[in-house]
């Protein structure tokens, strides 16, 4: 092809168009990543990816958020914290984070009542909650509560045997295992304020009660307790019954209208002690997808000592909606006999063949409630165990009506370090610092010296 004047100029002209295209779409490019920017998490169990649980709490804010933290400027921690402000910040691009040194600046850490480094202060609008650790648990907790404004109150009946709360209680072998003193401060993290009350002393439950938990009653309610406390509910109360093995304590007349009947026995799940486990703490891994409390469940649970119920199915006027909650032992059978006897056999036409249900949920109009067959779930020697927090915290959202926050507790982050022996770490230095930069010096020289002789 001639090159004359024309058909350089043409060329040129066509470089110079590509060239301002080529520059437009990176410029757009660039635009789009800083307003909207994408991360992938390919480390192990997504590390450095928040919790479902985070993002909606961080989601809840689209009208913008301001985040405070504390933290000395050149201290360790102010890059991992900031790490952490940054998957706040990409969840929800309203999110502005300030970081204060307190050493630097005593009179804003004095105003903001800062005594410890790390300390967060959330704000939005006229609202604040204070974080004073800088983990993901703490600040989800937070945003929980700086969400729900004023806290909702639950509490807990007390009178017949239930599981304690109080942390000081002891008994002959130390600490009761079968208080319920983490499931309180689970509630209290998750901004619940928690109280005891005692229907027998109290006519009314107050109204600003947001959910009645009766937890473990070994003794039978007065005819007068049951009264106030279905009163109540048939208000729009909402309510949790955990029993057990030893039947409704009394509460026949709050759970039979909902098609719920207590069996008597306990359950024995064969599948349980072939995993290391008691045949009679059985365990509970698939859950209905469809229920707000157990969509996105995967861990398991389990439930020592566990009696069993029935449910009726769902009526069909419309009015309420049952669900089969947890179901387990589909290996096992409800034992009716005594599991003291160091042999333990289904019996036909005496005991009662799995899978068994432990637990259901009722909705009808205002009531909610959530009946169990076990009460020990949430003692503190089983509240930590697999996913029986989660279903715990879940349960009580739930019937708080805080639907949007049910999910997965945030995740703790698992040391994916590399631990070797002073073999492998003799081996992986003579590898990587000295074989392989000489074998690549080696190569060079004598592509070198090949070249020069040509």
């Amino acid at each position: 092809m001639k090159m004359d004047r024309s058909t350089r100029f043409n060329l040129r002209s066509q470089n110079f168009v590509m060239g301002l295209i080529l520059a437009l779409l990176l410029g757009l490019a660039a635009y789009a990543s800083h307003r909207h920017q994408v991360r992938w998490d390919w480390t192990k169990g997504g590390r450095h990816t928040l919790a479902e649980q985070s993002l909606k709490a961080i989601k809840a804010f689209p009208e913008g958020l301001t985040m405070t933290v504390f933290v000395q400027e050149r201290g360790d921690r102010k890059q991992q914290i900031q790490d952490l402000m940054d998957k706040y910040q990409v969840a929800n691009s309203s999110v502005t984070v300030r970081y204060v040194d307190p050493d630097l600046d005593p009179a804003a850490a004095r105003q903001a009542e800062v005594a410890v480094y790390g300390t967060v202060i959330l704000r939005t609008g006229e609202k604040n909650e204070k974080v004073t650790e800088s983990t993901e648990e703490a600040i989800t907790n937070g945003l929980i509560r700086l969400a729900k404004g004023s806290a909702k109150t639950i509490r807990f009946v007390t009178g017949h045997g239930e599981h304690p709360l109080n942390e000081g209680r002891e008994s002959g072998n130390g600490q009761d295992r079968f208080a319920y003193t983490q499931a309180k401060a689970l509630l209290k993290g998750e901004g619940y304020q928690i109280e005891e009350i005692n229907l027998a002393e109290t006519e009314k439950i107050p109204d600003d009660t947001a959910v009645v938990i009766v937890g473990g009653p070994r003794k039978a309610f007065l005819p007068v307790e049951t009264l106030r406390l279905k009163n109540w509910y048939d208000a729009g109360g909402r309510l949790l019954l955990l029993l057990g093995p030893e039947g409704e304590a009394g509460l026949e007349s709050i759970v039979k209208p909902h098609g719920i009947t207590m069996l008597k026995g306990v359950t024995v799940d064969p599948a349980a002690q072939m995993l290391g486990g008691s045949a009679a703490t059985p365990l509970v891994n698939r859950y209905p997808s469809e229920h707000a409390i157990t969509k996105g469940m995967s861990a398991a649970t389990i439930f020592p000592d566990t009696g069993g119920m029935e449910l009726e199915p769902t009526p069909n006027d419309g009015k309420e909606q049952r669900t089969r909650l947890l179901e387990g032992a589909a290996r096992g059978w409800l034992e009716t006999g005594d599991l003291t006897s160091g042999k333990v056999e289904f019996t036909p036409g005496q005991d009662r063949k799995g899978p068994v249900l432990f637990g259901a949920a009722i909705q009808a109009d205002k009531r909610r409630l959530v009946v169990t067959a076990n009460s020990n779930f949430l003692a503190d020697a089983y509240v930590t165990a697999l996913g029986n927090a989660d279903l715990f915290l879940n349960i009580a959202r739930w019937l708080a009506e805080d639907e949007n926050f049910i999910a997965i507790k945030p995740k703790e982050v698992q040391d994916a370090g590399l631990t070797m022996t002073g073999e492998q770490a003799l081996l992986l230095f003579w590898g990587l610092v000295v074989l392989v930069p000489v074998g690549l010096l080696t190569i060079g020289a004598m592509i070198w010296f090949k070249r020069r002789r040509r």
